[in-house]
Protein backbone atom coordinates (compact mmCIF):
# COMPACT_ATOMS: atom_id res chain seq x y z
CA UNK A 1 0.00 0.00 0.00
CA UNK A 2 2.80 2.66 0.70
CA UNK A 3 4.80 2.08 -2.93
CA UNK A 4 1.22 2.00 -4.51
CA UNK A 5 0.84 5.43 -2.61
CA UNK A 6 4.52 7.15 -3.19
CA UNK A 7 6.08 5.09 -5.65
CA UNK A 8 7.88 7.25 -8.08
CA UNK A 9 7.06 4.95 -10.97
CA UNK A 10 3.52 4.88 -10.11
CA UNK A 11 2.88 8.39 -9.13
CA UNK A 12 4.12 9.19 -12.95
CA UNK A 13 2.19 6.59 -14.75
CA UNK A 14 -1.25 8.32 -12.54
CA UNK A 15 -0.21 11.25 -13.91
CA UNK A 16 0.35 9.98 -17.61
CA UNK A 17 -3.00 8.56 -16.77
CA UNK A 18 -4.75 11.78 -16.04
CA UNK A 19 -3.40 13.40 -18.80
CA UNK A 20 -4.53 11.18 -20.82
CA UNK A 21 -8.34 11.30 -19.01
CA UNK A 22 -8.49 14.95 -19.80
CA UNK A 23 -7.78 14.71 -23.52
CA UNK A 24 -10.01 12.42 -23.60
CA UNK A 25 -13.42 14.98 -24.35
CA UNK A 26 -15.08 15.74 -27.74
CA UNK A 27 -13.80 19.57 -27.61
CA UNK A 28 -10.55 17.86 -28.53
CA UNK A 29 -11.84 15.87 -32.13
CA UNK A 30 -13.97 19.10 -33.46
CA UNK A 31 -17.02 17.83 -33.03
CA UNK A 32 -18.60 20.43 -30.77
CA UNK A 33 -18.97 24.35 -32.18
CA UNK A 34 -16.45 27.31 -31.64
CA UNK A 35 -18.12 30.15 -30.02
CA UNK A 36 -16.49 33.45 -30.28
CA UNK A 37 -17.44 36.83 -29.76
CA UNK A 38 -15.82 40.71 -30.40
CA UNK A 39 -16.69 43.90 -29.14
CA UNK A 40 -14.75 47.29 -30.57
CA UNK A 41 -15.37 51.20 -30.33
CA UNK A 42 -14.13 53.94 -32.53
CA UNK A 43 -13.86 57.58 -31.84
CA UNK A 44 -12.72 60.27 -34.50
CA UNK A 45 -12.60 64.14 -35.00
CA UNK A 46 -12.15 65.52 -38.35
CA UNK A 47 -11.78 69.14 -38.50
CA UNK A 48 -12.01 70.46 -41.95
CA UNK A 49 -13.06 74.18 -41.31
CA UNK A 50 -9.95 75.32 -42.53
CA UNK A 51 -9.74 72.50 -45.66
CA UNK A 52 -11.37 74.77 -48.45
CA UNK A 53 -11.09 71.93 -50.86
CA UNK A 54 -13.55 70.34 -48.36
CA UNK A 55 -17.23 69.53 -49.48
CA UNK A 56 -18.21 69.83 -45.52
CA UNK A 57 -15.81 72.62 -43.93
CA UNK A 58 -17.40 71.85 -40.20
CA UNK A 59 -15.90 69.61 -37.57
CA UNK A 60 -17.11 66.17 -37.76
CA UNK A 61 -17.10 64.04 -34.69
CA UNK A 62 -18.04 60.26 -34.88
CA UNK A 63 -18.71 57.28 -32.36
CA UNK A 64 -19.31 53.79 -32.70
CA UNK A 65 -19.38 50.64 -31.12
CA UNK A 66 -19.88 47.13 -32.57
CA UNK A 67 -20.52 44.09 -31.03
CA UNK A 68 -20.70 40.62 -33.09
CA UNK A 69 -20.97 36.44 -32.35
CA UNK A 70 -20.16 34.39 -34.62
CA UNK A 71 -20.17 30.30 -34.56
CA UNK A 72 -18.27 27.87 -36.57
CA UNK A 73 -19.32 23.84 -36.68
CA UNK A 74 -18.34 21.02 -38.35
CA UNK A 75 -20.68 19.20 -38.98
CA UNK A 76 -20.05 16.42 -40.79
CA UNK A 77 -16.32 15.69 -41.46
CA UNK A 78 -16.48 11.31 -43.05
CA UNK A 79 -17.22 10.32 -39.61
CA UNK A 80 -13.55 11.82 -38.98
CA UNK A 81 -14.42 12.87 -35.13
CA UNK A 82 -16.58 10.06 -34.06
CA UNK A 83 -13.37 7.87 -34.83
CA UNK A 84 -10.75 10.67 -33.08
CA UNK A 85 -12.88 9.71 -30.19
CA UNK A 86 -12.86 6.52 -30.40
CA UNK A 87 -8.94 6.58 -30.46
CA UNK A 88 -8.95 8.35 -27.46
CA UNK A 89 -11.10 6.56 -25.61
CA UNK A 90 -8.40 3.57 -26.47
CA UNK A 91 -5.49 5.86 -25.91
CA UNK A 92 -7.19 6.56 -22.00
CA UNK A 93 -7.38 2.71 -21.82
CA UNK A 94 -3.45 2.00 -22.78
CA UNK A 95 -2.60 4.70 -20.34
CA UNK A 96 -4.11 2.78 -17.71
CA UNK A 97 -3.08 -0.12 -19.03
CA UNK A 98 0.53 1.05 -18.94
CA UNK A 99 -0.60 2.27 -15.05
CA UNK A 100 -1.54 -1.48 -14.43
CA UNK A 101 1.59 -2.77 -16.06
CA UNK A 102 3.82 -0.47 -13.85
CA UNK A 103 1.94 -1.12 -10.67
CA UNK A 104 2.17 -5.06 -11.25
CA UNK A 105 5.93 -4.61 -11.72
CA UNK A 106 6.10 -2.68 -8.45
CA UNK A 107 4.26 -4.86 -6.16
CA UNK A 108 6.56 -8.14 -7.67
CA UNK A 109 9.39 -5.88 -6.86
CA UNK A 110 8.66 -5.32 -3.44
CA UNK A 111 7.64 -8.73 -2.87
CA UNK A 112 11.05 -9.38 -3.85
CA UNK A 113 12.53 -6.67 -1.70
CA UNK A 114 11.11 -7.66 1.33
CA UNK A 115 11.92 -11.12 1.17
CA UNK A 116 15.43 -10.08 0.03
CA UNK A 117 15.61 -8.38 3.70
CA UNK A 118 14.33 -11.60 5.38
CA UNK A 119 16.74 -13.79 3.46
CA UNK A 120 19.82 -11.27 4.01
CA UNK A 121 19.17 -11.02 7.81
CA UNK A 122 18.49 -14.70 8.13
CA UNK A 123 21.87 -15.31 6.40
CA UNK A 124 23.34 -12.31 8.96
CA UNK A 125 21.85 -14.58 11.47
CA UNK A 126 23.54 -17.62 10.39
CA UNK A 127 27.14 -15.85 10.41
CA UNK A 128 26.43 -14.77 13.86
CA UNK A 129 25.37 -18.20 15.37
CA UNK A 130 28.66 -19.60 13.56
CA UNK A 131 30.98 -17.19 15.27
CA UNK A 132 29.31 -17.84 18.89
CA UNK A 133 29.72 -21.58 18.31
CA UNK A 134 33.44 -20.77 17.16
CA UNK A 135 34.10 -18.48 20.12
CA UNK A 136 32.82 -21.02 21.92
CA UNK A 137 34.97 -23.56 20.99
CA UNK A 138 37.79 -21.13 21.18
CA UNK A 139 37.09 -20.19 24.98
CA UNK A 140 37.41 -23.90 25.61
CA UNK A 141 40.76 -24.70 23.43
CA UNK A 142 42.28 -21.96 25.83
CA UNK A 143 40.68 -23.50 28.82
CA UNK A 144 42.11 -26.62 27.72
CA UNK A 145 45.45 -25.27 26.41
CA UNK A 146 46.13 -23.83 29.57
CA UNK A 147 46.44 -27.33 31.14
CA UNK A 148 47.94 -28.60 28.46
CA UNK A 149 45.69 -30.35 26.83
CA UNK A 150 45.06 -28.49 23.94
CA UNK A 151 47.92 -27.17 21.26
CA UNK A 152 48.32 -24.25 19.52
CA UNK A 153 46.97 -25.01 16.30
CA UNK A 154 43.72 -25.86 17.45
CA UNK A 155 43.14 -22.37 18.96
CA UNK A 156 44.67 -20.79 15.66
CA UNK A 157 42.07 -22.84 13.73
CA UNK A 158 39.56 -21.36 15.83
CA UNK A 159 40.68 -17.60 16.12
CA UNK A 160 41.13 -17.77 12.23
CA UNK A 161 37.38 -19.00 11.20
CA UNK A 162 36.36 -16.19 14.19
CA UNK A 163 37.97 -13.53 12.05
CA UNK A 164 37.06 -15.15 9.17
CA UNK A 165 33.11 -15.19 10.02
CA UNK A 166 33.39 -11.79 11.63
CA UNK A 167 34.55 -10.08 7.63
CA UNK A 168 31.42 -11.91 6.12
CA UNK A 169 29.64 -10.80 9.05
CA UNK A 170 30.58 -7.18 9.10
CA UNK A 171 29.94 -7.44 4.52
CA UNK A 172 26.21 -9.51 5.56
CA UNK A 173 25.65 -6.19 7.97
CA UNK A 174 26.12 -4.11 4.67
CA UNK A 175 24.16 -6.18 2.70
CA UNK A 176 21.15 -5.93 5.13
CA UNK A 177 21.01 -1.94 4.58
CA UNK A 178 21.29 -2.21 1.17
CA UNK A 179 18.30 -4.40 0.86
CA UNK A 180 16.35 -2.21 3.18
CA UNK A 181 17.37 1.02 1.16
CA UNK A 182 16.16 -0.54 -1.85
CA UNK A 183 12.73 -1.36 -0.45
CA UNK A 184 12.52 1.92 0.72
CA UNK A 185 13.01 3.30 -2.89
CA UNK A 186 10.23 1.42 -4.03
CA UNK A 187 8.24 2.23 -1.39
CA UNK A 188 8.86 6.28 -2.01
CA UNK A 189 10.42 6.34 2.08
CA UNK A 190 13.74 8.10 3.50
CA UNK A 191 16.44 5.74 2.59
CA UNK A 192 17.56 5.61 6.31
CA UNK A 193 13.99 4.63 7.32
CA UNK A 194 14.07 1.32 9.18
CA UNK A 195 11.22 -1.37 9.25
CA UNK A 196 10.29 -4.52 11.55
CA UNK A 197 9.14 -6.96 8.76
CA UNK A 198 6.96 -9.14 10.46
CA UNK A 199 6.40 -12.11 7.43
CA UNK A 200 8.70 -14.84 7.15
CA UNK A 201 10.69 -16.40 4.52
CA UNK A 202 7.83 -19.12 3.51
CA UNK A 203 7.64 -21.69 1.07
CA UNK A 204 5.44 -20.66 -1.72
CA UNK A 205 1.84 -22.28 -2.33
CA UNK A 206 1.08 -24.79 -4.58
CA UNK A 207 0.28 -23.65 -8.17
CA UNK A 208 -2.58 -24.88 -10.11
CA UNK A 209 -1.16 -27.19 -13.90
CA UNK A 210 0.91 -25.76 -16.83
CA UNK A 211 -1.93 -25.45 -18.67
CA UNK A 212 -4.26 -23.70 -16.82
CA UNK A 213 -2.05 -20.87 -15.81
CA UNK A 214 -1.17 -20.69 -19.63
CA UNK A 215 -4.91 -20.31 -20.45
CA UNK A 216 -4.94 -17.31 -17.58
CA UNK A 217 -2.35 -15.62 -19.27
CA UNK A 218 -3.71 -15.74 -22.79
CA UNK A 219 -7.33 -14.10 -21.28
CA UNK A 220 -5.66 -11.80 -18.50
CA UNK A 221 -2.43 -10.62 -19.05
CA UNK A 222 -1.75 -7.22 -18.80
CA UNK A 223 1.02 -6.75 -21.36
CA UNK A 224 -1.56 -8.77 -24.45
CA UNK A 225 -4.40 -6.88 -23.32
CA UNK A 226 -2.24 -3.93 -23.78
CA UNK A 227 -1.05 -4.88 -27.38
CA UNK A 228 -4.71 -5.39 -28.32
CA UNK A 229 -4.94 -1.99 -27.25
CA UNK A 230 -2.18 -1.29 -29.70
CA UNK A 231 -3.77 -3.55 -32.61
CA UNK A 232 -7.40 -1.82 -31.94
CA UNK A 233 -5.62 1.91 -32.24
CA UNK A 234 -3.74 0.80 -35.34
CA UNK A 235 -6.73 -0.33 -37.06
CA UNK A 236 -8.51 3.13 -35.52
CA UNK A 237 -6.15 4.85 -37.53
CA UNK A 238 -7.02 3.11 -40.85
CA UNK A 239 -10.72 4.70 -40.14
CA UNK A 240 -9.30 8.32 -39.47
CA UNK A 241 -6.95 8.01 -42.63
CA UNK A 242 -10.05 6.75 -44.96
CA UNK A 243 -12.03 10.09 -43.40
CA UNK A 244 -10.52 12.24 -45.84
CA UNK A 245 -12.28 10.46 -48.50
CA UNK A 246 -15.06 11.98 -47.88
CA UNK A 247 -16.17 15.84 -48.03
CA UNK A 248 -16.91 18.50 -45.17
CA UNK A 249 -19.68 19.99 -44.31
CA UNK A 250 -19.10 22.92 -42.21
CA UNK A 251 -21.74 25.65 -40.46
CA UNK A 252 -20.67 29.09 -39.76
CA UNK A 253 -23.44 31.80 -38.28
CA UNK A 254 -22.59 35.39 -37.30
CA UNK A 255 -24.88 38.52 -35.65
CA UNK A 256 -23.41 42.01 -35.26
CA UNK A 257 -24.59 45.24 -33.80
CA UNK A 258 -22.82 48.41 -34.45
CA UNK A 259 -24.44 51.89 -33.03
CA UNK A 260 -23.05 55.32 -33.90
CA UNK A 261 -22.88 59.15 -33.31
CA UNK A 262 -22.04 61.84 -35.35
CA UNK A 263 -21.80 65.38 -35.35
CA UNK A 264 -21.14 68.01 -37.78
CA UNK A 265 -21.33 71.27 -36.77
CA UNK A 266 -24.62 72.55 -35.29
CA UNK A 267 -26.21 68.88 -37.26
CA UNK A 268 -26.28 65.84 -34.66
CA UNK A 269 -27.35 62.27 -35.45
CA UNK A 270 -27.45 58.78 -34.82
CA UNK A 271 -27.50 55.05 -36.30
CA UNK A 272 -27.63 51.59 -35.82
CA UNK A 273 -26.44 48.47 -38.07
CA UNK A 274 -28.02 44.73 -37.27
CA UNK A 275 -26.69 41.89 -39.58
CA UNK A 276 -27.31 38.34 -39.30
CA UNK A 277 -25.37 35.75 -41.44
CA UNK A 278 -25.43 32.00 -41.70
CA UNK A 279 -23.59 29.59 -44.11
CA UNK A 280 -23.60 26.39 -45.28
CA UNK A 281 -19.56 25.29 -46.76
CA UNK A 282 -18.99 22.01 -48.47
CA UNK A 283 -15.54 21.40 -48.84
CA UNK A 284 -14.69 18.12 -50.83
CA UNK A 285 -10.61 17.44 -51.49
CA UNK A 286 -10.70 16.29 -55.33
CA UNK A 287 -7.40 15.77 -55.33
CA UNK A 288 -3.98 15.98 -53.18
CA UNK A 289 -1.14 14.73 -55.23
CA UNK A 290 -2.66 10.82 -53.18
CA UNK A 291 -1.58 11.88 -50.48
CA UNK A 292 -4.66 10.94 -48.57
CA UNK A 293 -4.11 7.17 -50.10
CA UNK A 294 -0.51 7.24 -48.90
CA UNK A 295 -2.03 7.79 -45.54
CA UNK A 296 -4.30 5.09 -46.11
CA UNK A 297 -1.46 2.14 -47.41
CA UNK A 298 0.79 3.39 -44.66
CA UNK A 299 -2.35 3.34 -41.63
CA UNK A 300 -2.80 -0.44 -42.90
CA UNK A 301 0.99 -1.02 -42.47
CA UNK A 302 1.10 -0.07 -39.19
CA UNK A 303 -2.34 -1.95 -38.55
CA UNK A 304 -0.58 -4.95 -40.21
CA UNK A 305 2.50 -4.20 -38.22
CA UNK A 306 0.29 -4.31 -34.65
CA UNK A 307 -1.25 -7.58 -35.93
CA UNK A 308 2.31 -9.12 -36.16
CA UNK A 309 3.53 -7.32 -32.62
CA UNK A 310 0.71 -8.96 -31.11
CA UNK A 311 1.23 -12.34 -32.27
CA UNK A 312 4.97 -11.92 -31.19
CA UNK A 313 3.37 -10.98 -27.77
CA UNK A 314 0.81 -14.08 -27.49
CA UNK A 315 4.29 -16.31 -28.39
CA UNK A 316 6.41 -14.78 -26.19
CA UNK A 317 3.98 -14.58 -23.61
CA UNK A 318 3.51 -18.64 -23.72
CA UNK A 319 7.11 -19.30 -23.71
CA UNK A 320 7.36 -16.76 -20.06
CA UNK A 321 4.77 -18.92 -19.07
CA UNK A 322 6.62 -22.24 -19.75
CA UNK A 323 9.76 -21.02 -18.50
CA UNK A 324 8.86 -19.22 -15.22
CA UNK A 325 6.24 -22.45 -14.41
CA UNK A 326 9.42 -24.71 -15.08
CA UNK A 327 11.30 -22.06 -13.28
CA UNK A 328 8.80 -23.16 -10.15
CA UNK A 329 8.79 -26.54 -10.52
CA UNK A 330 12.79 -26.58 -10.06
CA UNK A 331 12.69 -24.15 -7.51
CA UNK A 332 10.59 -26.76 -5.37
CA UNK A 333 12.38 -29.33 -6.20
CA UNK A 334 16.12 -27.52 -5.42
CA UNK A 335 14.74 -26.04 -2.10
CA UNK A 336 13.71 -29.79 -0.62
CA UNK A 337 17.10 -30.65 -1.81
CA UNK A 338 18.56 -27.73 -0.52
CA UNK A 339 16.83 -28.72 2.83
CA UNK A 340 18.30 -32.23 2.89
CA UNK A 341 21.70 -31.43 2.84
CA UNK A 342 21.20 -28.90 5.46
CA UNK A 343 19.56 -31.54 7.36
CA UNK A 344 22.59 -33.69 6.65
CA UNK A 345 25.28 -30.92 7.41
CA UNK A 346 23.77 -30.00 11.11
CA UNK A 347 23.77 -33.54 11.55
CA UNK A 348 27.70 -34.36 10.81
CA UNK A 349 28.36 -30.64 12.72
CA UNK A 350 26.57 -33.06 15.89
CA UNK A 351 28.26 -35.86 15.24
CA UNK A 352 32.11 -34.20 14.37
CA UNK A 353 31.60 -32.15 18.15
CA UNK A 354 31.31 -34.95 19.95
CA UNK A 355 34.05 -36.71 17.51
CA UNK A 356 36.31 -33.69 18.18
CA UNK A 357 35.70 -33.81 22.18
CA UNK A 358 37.42 -36.91 22.00
CA UNK A 359 40.37 -36.20 19.86
CA UNK A 360 38.77 -38.11 16.68
CA UNK A 361 38.98 -35.31 14.25
CA UNK A 362 40.54 -32.10 14.80
CA UNK A 363 39.76 -28.67 14.65
CA UNK A 364 40.59 -28.31 10.71
CA UNK A 365 38.52 -31.21 9.98
CA UNK A 366 35.85 -30.12 12.96
CA UNK A 367 35.90 -26.07 10.90
CA UNK A 368 35.22 -27.40 7.19
CA UNK A 369 31.67 -29.32 8.66
CA UNK A 370 31.36 -26.24 10.17
CA UNK A 371 31.59 -24.10 6.58
CA UNK A 372 29.71 -27.05 5.12
CA UNK A 373 26.98 -26.27 7.19
CA UNK A 374 27.02 -22.61 6.73
CA UNK A 375 26.60 -22.83 2.54
CA UNK A 376 24.45 -25.38 3.42
CA UNK A 377 21.99 -23.14 4.76
CA UNK A 378 23.13 -19.93 2.77
CA UNK A 379 22.26 -22.42 -0.03
CA UNK A 380 18.82 -23.19 1.53
CA UNK A 381 17.76 -20.04 1.55
CA UNK A 382 18.84 -18.71 -1.79
CA UNK A 383 17.20 -21.37 -3.34
CA UNK A 384 13.39 -20.31 -1.23
CA UNK A 385 14.08 -17.15 -1.94
CA UNK A 386 14.70 -17.95 -5.91
CA UNK A 387 11.65 -20.26 -5.62
CA UNK A 388 9.37 -17.72 -4.31
CA UNK A 389 10.99 -15.24 -7.25
CA UNK A 390 9.40 -17.77 -9.96
CA UNK A 391 5.59 -18.19 -7.73
CA UNK A 392 5.24 -13.78 -7.97
CA UNK A 393 6.30 -13.75 -11.30
CA UNK A 394 3.78 -16.51 -12.19
CA UNK A 395 0.96 -14.19 -9.88
CA UNK A 396 2.18 -11.31 -12.25
CA UNK A 397 1.74 -12.93 -15.70
CA UNK A 398 -2.46 -14.10 -14.59
CA UNK A 399 -2.62 -10.84 -13.30
CA UNK A 400 -3.23 -11.44 -9.62
CA UNK A 401 -1.08 -8.56 -8.87
CA UNK A 402 -2.96 -6.08 -10.45
CA UNK A 403 -4.13 -3.47 -8.06
CA UNK A 404 -5.68 -0.28 -7.87
CA UNK A 405 -3.99 3.01 -7.62
CA UNK A 406 -3.81 4.76 -4.06
CA UNK A 407 -3.35 8.04 -4.69
CA UNK A 408 -6.15 10.78 -4.22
Amino acid sequence: NRALQSNFGIRTSYLIKEASAISNSWGAVGALPQLSTSVSGVSSISDQTENPTSFIQERIETDGLTSGLNVNWTLFDGMGMFVSKSRLNLLELQSEGQSSLVIEQTVEAVDRAYHNILLQAELLSVLAESMSLSRQRLIEIKHSESYGTAGTFDRLQFENAILADSTSWLQQGVAVKFSIRNLNLLMGDPEDSVWTLTDELLPPPELPSVSDVRIAVMVDNTSLNNAILSESIAHNGVKLAQSFLYPVLGLNASFSNATSNFAVGDLEGAGRSVNTSALLTLNFNLFNGGATRRSISLAKIQADIAAVNLEDNRAQASSIVSNAYESYTLGASVYDLCVQASRNASILLDIAETSYRKGIINALDYRTLEVSLQRARVNQLSALLVWRGSYVEIQRLVGALRAPLMMN
